[in-house]
Formats: C-alpha cells, structure tokens, sequence
C-alpha cells in the first residue's frame, strides 16, 4: 500500500493534470489538420504531469522511483507525438505514412521497455537517491545511456518540429503578427524548461512536462482565438508551389497569405506580399480587384497589360473555408489564355471578312424565262431584257464586249462574201 505526503509541487503538479487534461478534451472535441497527433500529446502531458503529482505525494524511494517508470508513458510520446502534429499541421502529411510514424516511435517504445525494467539492467537510472528538502523530498536519478539516447532523440524531433513551425510562422508574420509570436512562446517554453533540468540549473523539480502542457494550450488558445494556419496548411510541396498556373491565397479580409512560384515568376516577385491587401499587391491590374469585390462573379476572363503586351486570363475563386465557421479565405486560379484569345480574335476576324464578302455578292437563283429565239430574259414587271442589261441589273457583274472564236469566224465568213459579192457584181 502506498503512503502519502502533502507536497506543494505534488499540488501543482495535480492542477497542472486537471488543465491538461481540459486542453486534450477540448482538443479532441474540434477538428483540425494533426488532431489525433495533437490529442496523444495532451493527454501524454497530463499523464507525465500526474505522475510527477504522485511521484512527489509518495514518501518512499521505492514508490517514487515507481511512479518515475510509469511517468514514461506520456515521456515517450511527448516529441513523436508533437513532431507529427507539426508536420500534419503545416502541409506535409505525406510524410506521416505507417512506416514513418513506425519509425518515430522505435526508440520512444525501447525507452520505455528499458525504463520499466531498468532494476534488471541500469540503463536508464543507474543509480537514483532521496534527497530531503524543506519544499519536499524528491528523488535525485542518475542518467545511464538509455535516458540521453532518448533525449538526443527527442532533441532532434524539437529542433526538426520548431524548425517546421517557426518557418510557418515566419511565412506569416507580416499579417499574423500576434499569432506568430504566440506560436513562437508555444515552441520556446518546453526548450526553457528540458534544458533547465537536464543541465542540472534546476534539480529539486523537471519543469519539462509543465512546460509542455503551456506549449499545447497556447497553440490550442492561437488556433480558436486567431484560427492560426487555418487557410495557410496546404500541401506546398506537392501540389500548390509546382502548379504551372498563377495561384494566390487570400484570407477573409482579402489579403495576401501566399503564392506559388509561378505567380511570383510572372509577377517578377522575389517573394509573396505576405499580408499586403489585394487592392495594394495588384494597384496595376484594376480588373482583378473588380473581379475580387464582385461576390456574385466566380470565374470571369480579364485583360492584363504589361508594358507593350495584352495578356488574358481566366481568372476564377474558390472559397476556403477552415475549421472556424469565420475562417474563410480564397484561393485564385489565372489561367493564361493569351494563345486560345487571340486565336479566336484572328478566327473571329477572319469570319467577319468572308461575311462581308458574302454580303456584297448578289446571286441569281430560281427560273427565269428567257427567249429561245433572241435570248431576252423577261423581268417580274413583264419587260424583256438583254441578258447583259438583266445581269448587271441583279448584279455587281459589269459587262466588257468581245467576239469568240467561233462567232468571229461567222462574222469574217459573212464579211468575205459580202465583200466577193460586190466585187464580181450583179
């Protein structure tokens, strides 16, 4: 049976679980990119804090150093769990496969097989004492080659995971000022508080699992109170950055979260205009801001000029709507056009002039009565007409006389012998 103590820090430590414990339900109890990551590093926080709870209420070296095992069902969980969270949360889960997360949780899981039977070999705490002190007795342990394999791994996965969140919150910075700083704190505190303990600055108290706890209400505190990442987690690297067609992402108050490198290669930007209002990025393209204000308009085909060039894009949005009912933004799609426009124009062109063409050509159809003696054609109001004087009354034709072949021999024959006739006489 286990005997009990009151200790201050056993009671901060047991409030501390309670909080822990309220952030992974209420975590659990929303929907967002890297929820069950998220919710398996809450509820590991609580169960490290409610170990060192107990750890610091038992009065036994034995029971203490129990409680310490069990503490590392929520220790090796802490940095897997918070690493895959970041990497769901900011675009890249097609790292999370079965195999990766297998191999995340290789040494947590050893760790934690080495730690529960460290009586049998010492690997983990090769020797552990009670020291007394007037705030509470705690156990002092030595650290043996499983414990700091561990922590170098779980270094590696904060340095990785902070890397991954602070660059996000770099991206975001100029429009997201005060969810940066936020997320900032959220990754710096469990650095403060590990760094502390394990370099022996502090060692009446590990401050770690504390710390940790305050790390995921702040990023659970940034993701309901300013919706961080709500629009910004796209998948970048696979999808949104190598798409061959301009693609900008714009937040509710229609300012700028981000850009594909296309855009920002036919733009000649060297960087998106994080946070700068779409009427202030695009001053020079009044079309797409009339577009942008017209709600009723998803797709529409607009006109860019660009020095001595015309370019055409089909232009169309999408809304996104994240996990707050508030957190909507868009997604703009341009699509250059230039080619398919100007071959309609010159196809355009060219039907116009066959038109024009037909229309100053006057046809004859139908049956016209005509003279099988002289070859008059006779007109709707009863008159006969030559058939030149009929044709070029119908039509644009105009007539230019000559004699054929055949009509210039008859003529020459007829010429001859008038001409013989008068020679020879009567």
């Amino acid at each position: 049976m286990l005997s009990w103590q009151f200790s201050i820090f056993g009671e901060i430590f047991l409030g501390v679980t309670v909080f822990a414990a309220i952030v992974a339900y209420k975590a659990w109890r929303r929907s967002f990119p890297g929820d069950s990551f998220f919710v398996l590093f809450m509820t590991s926080a609580a169960i490290w804090d409610l170990t060192s709870a107990l750890e610091w209420s038992v009065i036994f070296p034995s029971e203490k150093a129990f409680w310490s095992q069990i503490s590392y069902f929520g220790i090796v969980n802490i940095a897997p769990a918070w690493f895959s969270f970041s990497l769901a949360y900011c675009g890249y889960q097609s790292y999370l496969t079965k195999r990766n997360i297998l191999l995340f949780w290789t040494i947590p899981v050893i760790s934690l097989i080495l730690a529960l039977t460290n009586s049998y070999h010492g690997l983990n705490w090769p020797a552990y004492y009670l020291i007394e002190h007037p705030l509470g007795n705690y156990m002092f342990y030595e650290h043996g080659p499983s414990f700091w394999v561990l922590t170098i791994y779980c270094y590696i996965l904060n340095i990785l995971f902070s890397f991954i969140l602070l660059r996000q919150a770099k991206n975001m910075f100029r429009a997201y000022q005060h969810q940066s700083i936020v997320l900032f704190l959220s990754v710096i505190v469990p650095w403060i508080g590990n760094v502390l303990y394990n370099t022996r600055v502090v060692t009446i108290i590990d401050l770690t699992p504390i710390t940790f706890t305050i790390t995921g209400a702040l990023m659970l505190w940034n993701m309901r109170h300013y919706h961080l990442f709500d629009i910004a987690p796209i998948a970048r690297e696979t999808l949104f950055a190598q798409f061959r067609q301009i693609a900008i992402v714009l937040d509710s108050q229609n300012r700028i979260v981000d850009m594909n490198s296309f855009a920002l290669d036919h733009f000649s930007l060297a960087h998106p205009p994080t946070g700068r209002p779409i009427t202030e990025a695009f001053s020079h393209w009044p079309e797409m801001i009339s577009f942008l204000r017209a709600d009723n308009i998803a797709e529409l085909e607009l006109k860019f000029v660009r020095g001595e060039r015309t370019e055409w894009f089909l232009v169309s949005r999408t809304p996104l709507v994240g996990t707050h009912p508030s957190s909507t933004g868009t997604l703009v799609i341009c699509r250059d056009v230039t080619l398919q426009k100007q071959t309609i124009n010159e196809r355009e062109l060219l039907i116009s002039e066959l038109q024009e063409a037909l229309a100053s050509v006057k046809t004859l159809g139908g049956l016209l009565p005509i003279c099988a003696s002289c070859k008059k054609i006779r007109d709707d109001e009863g008159y006969w007409n030559q058939v030149e004087q009929y044709i070029a009354k119908h039509t644009d034709a105009k007539f230019t006389h000559g004699i054929c072949p055949d009509c210039a021999k008859i003529a020459l024959d007829d010429y001859f012998q008038t001409k013989q006739k008068k020679i020879s006489g009567p």
